[in-house]
């Protein structure tokens, strides 16, 4: 008899302790609803301006708290192990927008992406952390009108920021970035210091504002309990450098992102080179790595998971096969694992659930 799928919060919140210890019995599985592209996933966005910069008054908080409940109520009725989450609005590239880029809107795309800057910059150029700025107060007026609506029905959470070789690449472009690390690495190294400040300061702000959740915290994207005060970190551009590089330019300051918090989970795509090597080795509370469409497989991925559920938990998203959910749920180990796939609707929830649990 399969496991019935709608599961009180207190006990979700219990298996997710479990699985940070590595102790759950069986593999914790979740449903993704709707799109993973911002603008398309929430209705509100859709009326943003294409052709020119944004600012934060074009985000109308408001009118995103019915797109919140929307998701909430979607992602409850696929029931599951995970728990729904929100933060603020996790479209807007909130770290280059602070730190000066100009950011639009492209609906073709379903993304909001930033202009890198007309002229090379250092460590001079990047604005100092001031909360009461124009990007930061708006991220801050989320966070506090998610928690009024929520009324303490589902978690708040860190939003989406763009690790540290991701701003360098929306800094410089991801050629150049190659370029600069060989010609002007104490440049390099100084602007690195000033992000990581910058990414910090972001990261406490957040925390600050956000209430717990069961004596935690939620998760933006990922719908995950976790302990208080962690933050979900992701390094997508790393896949530009080499090992030498990442280890020379990067990973000292993921180490002093992870250091400086309480909890930190780190998001993987399985493209060019992952730093994979390095963050098992790194106190990460727990990885995460994507099974992307048009990428291997999980029965291609079967030596990375394994790599990972030696150190750390890990989770799995991803738009997965049969083929991928029968290899992840016959061959990998329960302890450390939770899955997360996406689904069209609640009945395609039901059969996947009825199927692997």
């Amino acid at each position: 008899m399969a496991r019935d799928r709608f599961i009180p919060i207190e006990q979700r919140v219990e298996q997710w302790k479990q699985f940070y210890a590595r102790a759950n019995t069986r593999p914790l599985l979740g449903f993704f609803v709707r799109s993973e592209y911002p603008l398309p996933r929430y209705p509100a966005s859709r009326r943003l301006p294409e052709g020119r910069d944004l600012r934060p008054e074009d985000f109308d908080v408001a009118a995103y708290l019915d797109d919140y409940d929307a998701l909430f109520v979607e992602h409850e009725a696929c029931g599951g192990d995970f728990i729904y989450a929100a933060s603020a609005y996790w479209g807007i590239p909130w770290l280059e927008a602070g730190l000066g880029c100009a950011i639009r809107a492209d609906h073709s795309t379903g993304s909001i992406y930033a202009l890198s800057p007309c002229e090379p910059i250092g460590p001079e150029d990047l604005p100092p952390f001031d909360p009461a700025s124009p990007w930061m107060a708006k991220a801050v007026e989320f966070l506090h009108a998610i928690d009024e609506r929520s009324a303490g029905r589902y978690p708040l959470a860190t939003t989406r920021m763009r690790g540290i070789a991701d701003l360098l690449q929306a800094f410089y472009g991801p050629e150049q970035i190659v370029y600069l690390m060989a010609d002007e690495p104490e440049r390099i190294h100084a602007v690195c210091r000033a992000l990581t400040d910058y990414w910090l300061a972001f990261a406490r702000l957040q925390l600050e504002h956000i209430p717990p959740f069961h004596g935690g915290i939620g998760s933006f994207y990922y719908h995950a309990w976790a302990p208080a005060g962690t933050v979900w970190h992701q390094e997508d551009a790393a896949a530009l450098l080499s090992p030498d590089l990442y280890d020379e330019f990067i990973r000292p300051y993921d180490q002093r992102i992870i250091e400086s918090l309480s909890g930190c989970i780190m998001h993987q795509h399985p493209t060019r080179f992952v730093p994979t090597d390095f963050y098992v080795q790194m106190p990460f509370l727990a990885l995460e790595l994507h099974v992307d469409e048009g990428g291997p497989t999980a029965e291609e991925l079967y030596p990375a998971h394994c790599k990972i559920l030696e150190r750390k938990p890990l989770f799995i998203w991803g738009h997965l096969s049969q083929a991928d959910l029968d290899w992840i749920f016959s061959k990998l180990p329960p302890q450390g694992l939770a899955v997360l796939t996406t689904v069209s609707n609640p009945e395609e929830a039901a059969q996947i659930w009825e199927r692997y649990m």
